[in-house]
């Protein structure tokens, strides 16, 4: 991560929130920002994932698609583990 820094814009009741929760983690406001953006950042790929995976399910033959190529996966899955149970 680079050095630079470029200061932001927040409100006065977010930034006495985020003071005292970098005072109770004793951790830097500044890692409190990043941690959390990447927090953040995770919710809204799953979240982009859940609605890619609901419209998939909706056309019927894409899912199905779906479905025939991860039971090739878990059969090439398989192939393998009987490999190393010989």
């Amino acid at each position: 991560m680079s050095n630079k820094t470029i200061p932001v814009r927040i409100d006065a009741e977010t930034y006495k929130g985020l003071k005292k929760l970098s005072k109770e983690l004793k951790q830097p406001m500044q890692k409190v920002i990043q941690e959390a953006f990447l927090e953040y950042k995770k919710k809204v790929l799953l979240s982009k994932t859940a609605e890619a995976f609901a419209a998939l399910k909706k056309n019927n033959e894409l899912w199905q698609e779906e479905i025939e190529e991860r039971q090739l996966w878990d059969n090439t899955l398989q192939d393998e583990i009987k490999k190393r149970e010989k």
